[in-house]
């Protein structure tokens, strides 16, 4: 089975076998998170949770491997692309051509007047110190 968009269709009825081999060729295919593959597995509720799973398995299974390190990278970028939120493109508004004259932004007074002094700050007051007795 080819890994593409409309294969994504068919992985919500593979075994977990199957599901397996599909996903360990998706992570090693390190395609973006924007990708019309990982775009078509997000709006499959159903088949995020499998793959999560898929991905815990081959994250178990590469530890002590040579290439550990390499499969973990890999599958933490997989990982990040099922969380991948990409929103909506947005429709661009055309705005009416109206001629207005700029607006003149009013200039700024300066005020001269010296600061009034802050408030007298009364200095803290000691707290007592507490004696504590011992139990008789």
């Amino acid at each position: 089975m080819a890994i593409g968009p409309s294969a994504v269709e068919r992985w919500l009825d593979l075994s977990t076998e199957e599901l397996r081999a599909q996903v360990t060729r998706l992570v090693s295919a390190r395609l973006p998170g924007d990708h019309a593959v990982w775009q078509a597995i997000r709006r499959h509720p159903a088949l995020v949770p499998r793959i999560r799973g898929v991905l815990s398995g081959l994250a178990a299974t590469a530890a002590g491997s040579k290439d550990e390190a390499m499969q973990r990278v890999w599958i933490s970028n997989a990982r990040a692309a099922l969380d991948q939120v990409v929103p909506p493109p947005v429709k661009a508004v055309r705005k009416p051509a109206v001629e207005e004259a700029p607006a003149e932004e009013p200039e700024r007074a300066i005020d001269l007047r010296e600061p009034e002094p802050a408030q007298q700050r009364q200095p803290h007051k000691a707290i007592p110190s507490m004696l504590f007795q011992e139990p008789s």
